[in-house]
Formats: C-alpha cells, sequence, structure tokens
C-alpha cells in the first residue's frame, strides 16, 4: 500500500471547496459543526483518485477532519485529552458524498471578540509515496508507531490520515515532543464509508 503525500503550499488562489489545510470548513448550510474542535483540514476526494492505488477512499464527495488539538498549539488551558485512543468527543471526520446538488457555505469560527482564530489557509498538493512516510499523508503505515499494529480492539486499522508537527507562519503545532497525530479507522467501515467511529492515537518517540 502507497501513501498519499499531503504538500502544503501558501497561495492567493481561492480555495472554497477545494483541498485545503486549515483555515475555515466549506460545509453545507445548515450543517451541524462541532465548533469545540479544531479544523485540520478538507480533502476533496476527487483530487486525491489518481494517487489512491488500492481504492480504499471515496473518489467523490469531501472529507472533513476535526481534533481536540487546541492544547498542542502551545494552549495549555485547552481541553487535552488523555486517553491514549481518542473518543468521539476528540476527533470528528465527516463525509459528503454529494457536493454537486446543494449549497455550501464557508463557516468562519470566532473568538469570544467576534476575532477569527483559524490558521492561514493552505493550498494541498497530492503525490504518492512510500506506506512507510513521515509529514501529512493519508493511508499506508504510521511513520513513527515503535510496535507492529494497534492494540485490541483497533488491530488492523486503517491510517486515515497522519498530522505532523510543523512550524508554521503563526504558530507551531507539537505533538508531544514531535509527534504525529493518527487517524485510524477500521478498514470496513472505510469500505462502506462509515466515518462516525474514527479515533486518533498520537505517537512520539
Amino acid at each position: 500500500m502507497n501513501s498519499i503525500k499531503i504538500n502544503l503550499k501558501n497561495t492567493d488562489e481561492d480555495l472554497f471547496m477545494r483541498s485545503k489545510w486549515w483555515g475555515n470548513p466549506d460545509l453545507p448550510v445548515g450543517f451541524d459543526v462541532p465548533d469545540d474542535l479544531t479544523f485540520i483540514c478538507q480533502i476533496k476526494c476527487d483530487e486525491l483518485a489518481a494517487f489512491d492505488e488500492d481504492n480504499l477512499l471515496p473518489h467523490k464527495g469531501m472529507l472533513y477532519f476535526f481534533a481536540a488539538i487546541d492544547y498542542y498549539f502551545g494552549n495549555f488551558d485547552s481541553y487535552n485529552p488523555t486517553d491514549f485512543y481518542w473518543g468521539s468527543e476528540d476527533v470528528k471526520v465527516f463525509y459528503v458524498e454529494d457536493i454537486e446538488n446543494q449549497t455550501f457555505e464557508q463557516i468562519v469560527f470566532v473568538d469570544d471578540d467576534d476575532k477569527p482564530v483559524a490558521m492561514k489557509e493552505l493550498a494541498i498538493e497530492f503525490s504518492s509515496d512510500d506506506a512507510l512516510c513521515y509529514g501529512n499523508k493519508m493511508l499506508g503505515e504510521p511513520y513513527n508507531r515503535e510496535w507492529e499494529d494497534w492494540d485490541s480492539p483497533y488491530n488492523g486499522w486503517t491510517e486515515l490520515l497522519q498530522v505532523d508537527s510543523d512550524d508554521y507562519d503563526e504558530c507551531t503545532l507539537n505533538f508531544m515532543d514531535w509527534g504525529m497525530l493518527h487517524f485510524i479507522l477500521n478498514p470496513n467501515d472505510l469500505k462502506n464509508n462509515d466515518f462516525t467511529k474514527v479515533t486518533a492515537v498520537i505517537c512520539s518517540t
């Protein structure tokens, strides 16, 4: 299995309804948005289809990734998940299959003073890479997991998204001594495009 590498770049282009990292999500009007979680990225599935060699991911629609990671931006008063495998209140992945026949809007997250809080959005370019590669990616194998498989009952779960620690213009994202956050999902649920039971794990060496 290959990895689909997520390469980030600054751009002045309009990224509405395109794959992007950070920024604000573009969601169907009236969508129930988890405003207590950090928006990480949205993935326009047809943009990565050419790199999905094993046809594991949906090839149409949009995927959205949210997680409780504010603490790892250095906001140490923020909620920090303490369980090794994060619960449903800590991580959310949404899949919207039909993006052609409904109206979408950008959801802008603000603080208590109504100031936008999202980091600058970055464009995503996809490429194929080795299964065991570092950086931000989808599929493949977890780069920094120091054992062969996840613990029961997560044995054999698929690496859906790997989020790497990094320095950004606004701040630093640091998962416990420069680790990585791994979104994982039961392969049968992935086959059925069911993202309701995704969990997440931080691995750090």
